[in-house]
């Protein structure tokens, strides 16, 4: 079914943002320089691509296509839970990148360097790569039986693509989603993710 396909398709993208967490995670734990502006690019493509884009396809159109066949219920509660916690993750990223880079400001006028607010970031990043590689494994292994059981009709599968197109409309459209896969590109080819 291609409602599938797409969605564990997007996992391999999604796969590509949890490299990029986990190598900025790191090289900021071994104090590494990573420029600001890619971490918020990173904060902002887990909003935009992975929780607004992504999980919306699934929250709104195919898990409630799938969550009345009784046997799906339950992992379908789970996983609504998983994507509430790594939204939850992504605002305190966000929250402790707008802290740092305030205080950049304020340390450029007296010279300290404000190192224990990078600390925040590196965990949260690292705890963002987990939840990713732990959350798509369990839902590419439930993609599997929903294709492999045929619960999804033809007429069903249409339906959901749909769905998606209008998802991918109320992200900021095809040019929206192209652009955070332009971002992606920028920042697996950035310096501090060669090494």
């Amino acid at each position: 079914m291609k409602s599938t396909q797409d969605l564990k398709d997007d996992h391999i993208t999604i796969r590509r943002i949890k490299n990029i967490a986990s190598k900025c995670s790191k090289k900021l734990y071994e104090a590494k320089y990573v420029p600001i502006e890619d971490i918020e690019v990173i904060s902002v493509v887990i909003e935009e691509f992975v929780d607004h884009f992504h999980h919306g396809k699934e929250e709104t159109g195919y898990f409630p296509e799938t969550k009345e066949r009784s046997e799906f219920s339950e992992d379908i509660r789970k996983f609504l839970i998983e994507h509430e916690f790594g939204r939850r993750i992504a605002i305190m990223l966000r929250r402790e990148v707008n802290i740092w880079k305030s205080k950049i400001k304020e340390a450029d006028k007296d010279g300290e360097q404000n190192e224990h607010l990078i600390e925040p970031i590196a965990r949260f990043l690292k705890a963002y790569a987990i939840f990713i590689e732990d959350h798509t494994g369990k839902e590419d292994k439930f993609f599997d039986r929903i294709e492999e059981g045929k619960i999804i009709s033809k007429n069903e599968d249409e339906v959901l693509l749909k769905h998606y197109e209008s998802c991918m409309n109320q992200a900021g459209g095809k040019i929206r989603i192209e652009q955070m896969i332009n971002l992606i590109n920028y920042l697996e080819n950035r310096e501090w993710m060669k090494d």
